[in-house]
């Protein structure tokens, strides 16, 4: 890891997470949409697996510890977001079928962060309202994957980010 890609990493990390709590989270609201989970799951469908859980486990643990939820959620599901993406990384080609990708990735981490954090608070409605929720998250993570996926690639490919 060169100095600017930690740079470029912490800065797009501390925006996605700022626009989340701005923006997107209460536009999208109740579906649990996540910039963060889709910001993980694009650096990982472009730098592969290592990449992809390291940064999972860092962008949900700082999500995690400014939250009221329980430590170690979202760093959980996150880290799967990036291992998952990271590991399917070299058999995809093209921006739209990594958006899927990252969609799916990060519904699927939606369902399991909402499970998760439901059983931690003993609500079993809340078990329901995420499995309610998953399908439109989904969808929502797909429109905004559309966007988030080719910025990513474009960044890490340029000449001041590429990989050494």
């Amino acid at each position: 890891m060169t100095p600017a890609r930690i740079a470029a990493a912490l800065a797009a990390l501390i925006t996605a997470l700022l626009l989340q709590a701005t923006v997107v989270g209460p536009a999208l609201a109740p579906a649990p949409a996540s910039l963060p989970a889709l910001l993980v799951a694009a650096v990982a469908l472009v730098d592969g697996p290592g990449t992809g859980l390291a940064f999972g486990f860092v962008a949900g643990l700082v999500a995690d510890l400014g939250s009221e939820h329980p430590a170690g959620v979202l760093a959980l599901c996150w880290l799967g977001v990036g291992v998952s993406c990271g590991a399917l990384a070299s058999s995809l080609a093209g921006v739209r079928r990594d958006a899927a990708v990252a969609a799916l990735a990060c519904g699927l981490a939606a369902l399991v962060s909402q499970s998760l954090i439901a059983v931690f608070a003993g609500d079993s409605n809340g078990i329901v309202e995420a499995i309610r929720l998953v399908i439109p998250a989904t969808l929502l993570d797909a429109l905004l994957a559309l966007a988030v996926v080719p910025l990513v690639r474009a960044f890490l490919h340029s000449e001041a980010l590429r990989a050494p």
